[in-house]
């Protein structure tokens, strides 16, 4: 049950997600850079003089991605919650 309600929540909160990219990206090149920022190790960005850029592109993927599990895991909460009360 519990992994069925989890499945659900990701897929009917496709929408939230393209939202919050909307919020953290300006467009699908900067996710691209934040997520070859994120693979890219921090010796080789201070290298290169792109040290502050990397972090702060590692920053905005690991806060949208947060921010992603957030809402369904709120969600899942509630509705558990509410479950558990209503049986």
């Amino acid at each position: 049950m519990e992994i069925i309600l989890f499945l659900i929540l990701l897929v009917v909160n496709i929408p939230v997600y393209k939202y919050l990219f909307r919020v953290f990206f300006s467009s699908r090149e900067d996710f691209k850079e934040a997520v070859k920022f994120s693979f890219t190790p921090d010796l080789l960005s201070l290298f290169r003089g792109r040290y502050w850029k990397d972090q702060f592109g590692e920053a905005k993927l690991s806060f949208f991605l947060f921010c992603c599990f957030l809402v369904v895991a709120c969600e899942f909460g509630l509705l558990y919650a509410l479950a558990r009360a209503l049986f």
